[in-house]
């Protein structure tokens, strides 16, 4: 019975090594998930400097609006693709006491963001296995074992990464060729001089083209989720207050924004989803009346809506855009008595 437990544990370990050597390298040489190494890049700067972080931002990928070095404090953005509600309380508790230097948490919302839950829609469950793979939160969102099972079974083997979709081949060629494979995620967007400075975009036409397909494609997973989990957008209020409070008995200040959109995504939405505009609106209307928490609404901004150069997509900010947004998000946050750098 010894030798066979010893050789059962000598199989597992084995087997361990191997899955996670051969995911790590199929990761380095063809990520299929670029955000994941971006993210595993963000927490390594995070660990770098956690004596000197002032500020983070939680959220989905709209996170990404805020520019740090515009603030003029040191600060890192903890954005995860596609993230909701229930992740980001999660990830909120992952950063306990782990940051004592933090005075602002910026948390993004977006449009759909009271009607997510990732857990409930197949292929955003694939994300929410791989939250928990990298992020070292405990325990489980509730109803989600078998999920961060799976996750936290990714983390030790990087399983995910030796299963991969497209079969290796990413990975045999850029073996073959002895460099890294060409990115799979190409941006094709052009280059403009513009009064913001060199600006990498989207045309006009590629974003209202973007706009159409974003906006049907958000509109209707949600609305998905939203039929798999009653009372979701109750719910997910819940976990951003939860979130809010964990913050504020820690004398840690929370911001809520929404960054600007392009005319065209927000004319979509608006036609599509307005009621889940009209949840969000309402959702955090009413946490501001029971917690201290501001929020900024620059998603309709003429300023920048209606151009083109400030937009990397249609719902995402160029880099351009994210200077001139954190920008004027310092001037009003200094306004209204919620920054004093």
């Amino acid at each position: 019975m010894r030798k066979l437990f010893i050789k059962a544990f000598s199989f597992i370990i084995g087997f361990t090594v191997i899955f996670n050597l051969s995911g790590t390298l199929a990761d380095e040489v063809a990520p299929l998930d670029d955000w994941r190494n971006e993210h595993a890049g963000r927490v390594a700067n995070l660990q770098a400097k956690k004596d000197r972080i002032e500020a983070v931002t939680l959220g989905n990928s709209h996170s990404d609006s805020i520019n740090y070095s515009v603030l003029g404090i040191e600060g890192q953005s903890l954005a995860f693709a596609a993230a909701d509600l229930f992740e980001v309380e999660r990830y909120a508790a992952s950063l306990e006491n782990k940051l004592p230097a933090l005075k602002t948490v910026f948390i993004a919302v977006s449009y759909y963001s009271f009607s997510r839950d990732n857990a409930t829609f197949e292929p955003f469950r694939t994300r929410r296995i791989r939250f928990y793979s990298m992020v070292p939160t405990w325990p489980p969102i509730r109803g989600d074992l078998s999920v961060f099972l799976l996750g936290k079974l990714d983390a030790i083997t990087h399983i995910m990464s030796v299963v991969r979709s497209d079969s290796w081949k990413g990975v045999w060629t850029g073996l073959a060729n002895d460099v890294p494979a060409a990115d799979p995620f190409p941006y094709d967007g052009v280059r403009s001089d513009s009064v913001w400075g060199e600006c990498y975009h989207y045309t006009a036409e590629q974003l209202e083209t973007h706009a159409k397909e974003i906006t049907r494609r958000n509109v209707s997973s949600s609305r998905q989720m939203a039929s798999a989990h009653p009372a979701l957008v109750q719910d997910a209020s819940d976990a951003l207050a939860r979130t809010i409070e964990r913050f504020n008995s820690r004398g840690i200040q929370v911001i809520l924004f929404t960054p600007p959109y392009y005319q065209t995504y927000n004319v979509f939405f608006a036609e599509q989803g307005s009621d889940m505009i009209e949840d969000m609106r309402r959702a955090i209307y009413n946490l501001q009346q029971s917690y201290h928490v501001g929020y900024y609404d620059f998603s309709g901004d003429s300023e920048f809506t209606i151009y083109p150069e400030l937009f990397y997509n249609s719902d995402h900010l160029s880099e351009c855009g994210t200077r001139v947004f954190t920008e004027k998000l310092l001037d009003v946050m200094r306004t209204n008595g919620d920054f004093d750098k």
